[in-house]
């Protein structure tokens, strides 16, 4: 389920005093998104494990993209 499928079935069920229905329905898209991240993370480490010097480079351009982002946004 999309994001904005799950946005109008909350405003749905919410506007129609389902509220069981609407904590199955958040708890559902919760458990869906931890699946998601726990596969991608399974994944990074697979890769890291299989080409760890890139996966160190990755890592510090990423840092540093990140550093110049958040001081460009403190300045």
């Amino acid at each position: 389920m999309d994001a904005d499928n799950v946005k109008k079935k909350i405003e749905d069920l919410a506007g129609e005093g389902k509220i069981d229905e609407l904590i199955d329905t958040l708890t559902n898209e919760k458990d869906r998104i931890e699946r998601e991240i726990k596969k991608d993370y399974r994944t990074a480490r697979r890769y890291v494990r299989t080409y760890p010097e890139q996966g160190v480079g990755l890592s510090f351009i990423g840092g540093l993209l990140i550093g110049f982002v958040v001081a460009k946004l403190l300045d």
